[in-house]
């Protein structure tokens, strides 16, 4: 089992150069790839006016993505400055777009409650201990408005059986800290929150839930 530490994964630097490469190949764990991030650009409701945040934004793929739905700002974290140049590289000097470097951006976000409309991830949550899972789901949803969206594309297993039974018997992945579609609901029914979830292959899923707006859920159980 990996060793349950929070800088275990998240020195990218020697992989960014190369990263974009590997996410065209067929490499199976990138199946459906394209996919997987129009499905979050898509169910986040990325659109005009709306600011978006994309955590662990690595080469700013999915960065881009939402920028062409013309939001009015996304800003983009991640731990890697290697993968936050590519980002830059492949974005320019769009004044919409702010990257920044961030140690632990799941864990400390820089922003206000309720000042973002989504917040988007993409291969990038399962380099996050299972030990602080609870921690990243109410920080995300901390700074998400009422109403807003969060998304994730990753790597996802339904159980921890499920994980179990496919890396013995497969030999292209790494054991990671995997997120698990059953866990994932009880953390987000804790805080009172529907979680919605898509299987896109046989190791990749599409989770995504609306943060609730309290007041209005106030207001009509008062009528």
């Amino acid at each position: 089992m990996v060793a349950d530490e929070m800088d275990k994964v998240w020195d990218f630097d020697d992989e960014a150069d190369g990263y974009d490469a590997l996410v065209a190949s067929d490499d199976p764990v990138y199946e459906r790839y394209e996919d997987v991030l129009n499905a979050v650009v898509d169910v986040a409701a990325v659109c005009p006016g709306k600011i978006v945040l994309d955590l662990g934004c690595g080469t700013g793929n999915l960065t881009r993505l939402c920028l062409e739905r013309q939001p009015s700002r996304v800003v983009g974290l991640d731990p890697s400055a290697r993968m936050l140049e590519k980002a830059r590289e492949k974005i320019g000097a769009d004044p919409r777009v702010e990257l920044k470097q961030v140690r632990m951006p799941f864990r400390s976000i820089p922003y206000a409650d309720g000042h973002l409309d989504a917040v988007v991830s993409t291969y990038a949550y399962h380099h996050v201990p299972h030990r602080v899972r609870h921690e990243t789901v109410v920080e995300m949803m901390r700074v998400i408005k009422p109403g807003g969206i969060w998304a994730l594309g990753d790597l996802v297993f339904e159980t921890e059986g499920a994980e179990k039974d496919l890396l013995a018997r497969v030999d292209y992945m790494e054991e990671e800290y995997f997120p698990r579609v059953d866990h994932m609901r009880r953390i987000f029914a804790d805080l009172g929150i529907p979680l919605n979830a898509m299987q896109f292959t046989h190791i990749t899923w599409l989770l995504w839930a609306m943060k609730p707006d309290r007041a209005d859920e106030e207001r009509k159980e008062n009528e």
